[in-house]
């Protein structure tokens, strides 16, 4: 359970994802076996270790490349409780396409590990314990084929993301994605309301939020950008903001 003095600092998901997490360390202790969490976005890998170490409690994670943002935390030794597949296609299929198979087969978004899709191929990060049945079920996506390889890493051969710049007035969430959907200030407004637009892995609730460098908006159906560097102005006083796209 969570300590009443941090109670206050956490939203009812935070608690119930911590209480898990802390429950998982519990039985290790018990039982001297290994545990693991789901896959944690960067978000949630801050949330719990930050309170692991506020209450001394030893973790691991486990991190195969730093391509990946997906990450398990386990208490114990390492027991290959994460495998990577090199996914080869015949059929141009995209990201989206490929998430959206994965849903359907019933895997829960913190089942699902990260996908870096390439020309060819893509590769997928999957618990193991699920292995035999995504080998069962994923065989093909949008009609194309699909082989899968278990492999030890990943190597990529393409860049996956463009950089892009765009001139803004603002910070404000709703300004810059406004600019980067070329959706106006109410649209935008429109799809928060839809749940479309998500904030370092939150969905975003408050448009007059202001972005900073680092952070990542994921907007559904439009893409996933992080925020770079104001690079410069124009003589009208716009930034220039950097932006990357994920492809």
């Amino acid at each position: 359970m969570i300590r009443d003095s941090y109670n206050s600092q956490y939203t009812k998901l935070d608690k119930i994802l911590i209480s898990h997490v802390v429950e998982l360390y519990e039985k290790y202790q018990t039982t001297k076996k290994s545990f693991t969490t789901n896959f944690l976005n960067p978000r949630e890998i801050k949330l719990v270790t930050s309170y692991l170490k506020k209450e001394k409690i030893p973790y691991s994670i486990y991190e195969p490349s730093p391509f990946l943002e997906k990450k398990v935390i386990y208490f114990g030794t390492y027991q290959d409780f994460v495998t990577i597949y090199h996914i080869q296609f015949q059929e141009p299929i995209t990201h989206s396409q490929i998430l959206g198979t994965l849903f359907s087969l019933g895997l829960n978004e913190d089942c699902i590990g990260d996908i870096i899709v390439e020309k060819d191929a893509f590769y997928y990060t999957n618990l193991s314990k699920f292995n035999s049945f995504l080998e069962e079920n994923l065989k093909i996506i949008n009609r194309s084929l699909l082989t899968l390889e278990k492999v030890e890493e990943i190597h990529l051969e393409e860049e996956h993301f463009e950089k892009e710049t765009i001139l803004v007035s603002s910070m404000r969430l709703d300004h810059i994605v406004s600019k980067i959907t070329g959706k106006s200030r109410s649209q935008v407004i429109m799809m928060l309301s839809e749940q479309m637009i998500f904030w370092n892995y939150e969905e975003a609730k408050n448009s007059s939020v202001f972005l900073k460098e680092g952070d990542i908006l994921s907007i559904r159906r439009v893409g996933k950008f992080k925020i770079g560097k104001i690079v410069g102005s124009t003589k009208k006083d716009k930034m220039i903001l950097e932006i990357e796209k994920y492809k």
